[in-house]
C-alpha cells in the first residue's frame, strides 16, 4: 500500500514537471508517512511500544529515503534506465532494505 502512495505521488509529481530524482524522494516520503501504521498493525503486532518505535522508524526513514535517492539516481541519470524500470529496481532493494531494518530496528516484536 505505501508503494502505492509512493508511486502515485511520484507519477503525479512527473506529471506536474518535477524532476524524477525529486519526484521519487517525494514519493518515498509520502510513503513512509503510510507506512508506519500499516507495518505497525499488519507485519509487526506485537511490536515494541510506539514511543520507543516511532523514532527509529524515523530514523530508517531517513536511511531509506537517501537509499531510494542513490540508487534511483544511479539507475535513472547515470545508467540512462527510463524512469519505470529504475524506480521498480530501486522499490525492490529498498523493500529489501525497509524489512530488515523494521524488523531488527524498530519494531522488534516482544517475545513472551
Amino acid at each position: 500500500m505505501a508503494t502505492l502512495f509512493h508511486w502515485a505521488a511520484m507519477s503525479g509529481l512527473i506529471l506536474l514537471g518535477m524532476e524524477p530524482v525529486g519526484a521519487t524522494f517525494s514519493g518515498s516520503v509520502v510513503g513512509a508517512v503510510t507506512n508506519y501504521g500499516l507495518q505497525r498493525a499488519l507485519a509487526f503486532p506485537n511490536a515494541r511500544p510506539h514511543i520507543q518505535a516511532v523514532w527509529r522508524y524515523v530514523f530508517s526513514c531517513s536511511l531509506a529515503s537517501l537509499l531510494n535517492v542513490l540508487i534511483f539516481f544511479i539507475l535513472h541519470q547515470l545508467l540512462e534506465i527510463p524512469v519505470a524500470p529504475a524506480q521498480l529496481l530501486t522499490t525492490v532493494a529498498v523493500a529489501a532494505f525497509n524489512y530488515v531494518v523494521y524488523q531488527r530496528l524498530v519494531f522488534h516484536e516482544q517475545t513472551s
